[in-house]
């Protein structure tokens, strides 16, 4: 049985790698975005009000829009960090507990993530997969003592 987890853990992990890899290509997208929006002719379009004064409402849109997308390069860069590394961690069998917040925090990306996050919530909250964490964890620190 503990080889039947270890293997589904293994499995876990290795999809956790592929998905920080495939949320890479967020980044591509985003800065395509970015790119869209500065090409935004009403933002520069020389647009007056009725009595004759600029119009500042589009430059207020525009920064508005490139606030969000800096706000959504930080949460696709942060997304892509903790797959990897909750995948890796996984892998090596280091730190169970940035492991289980790493399945909690993937479960917010809809479907996959929560397919992949739910499921190594089950193996991790299992008391054999616990002990393959501290086994490790064991072995590491007689290695270092030695």
């Amino acid at each position: 049985m503990p080889a039947n987890k270890s293997s589904q853990l293994n499995l876990v992990g290795t999809l956790f790698l592929i998905l920080g890899i495939l949320s890479i290509f967020n980044l591509v997208f985003l800065s395509r975005i970015g790119e869209r929006m500065n090409e935004n002719s009403l933002a520069t379009a020389d647009i007056r009000t009725p009595d004759g004064k600029p119009y500042d409402g589009f430059k207020q849109q525009l920064e508005i829009q490139q606030s969000l997308l800096r706000g959504m390069l930080i949460i696709s860069i942060s997304f892509t960090v903790i797959s990897l590394l909750t995948g890796t961690f996984m892998l090596k069998r280091f730190g169970h507990r940035f492991c289980l917040v790493g399945a909690i925090v993937t479960m917010i990306v809809f479907p996959l993530g929560t397919i992949f996050g739910g499921w190594a919530l089950f193996l991790l909250c299992n008391r054999e997969i616990k002990q393959l964490f501290q086994e490790r964890t064991e072995l590491r620190d007689a290695d270092f003592l030695d």
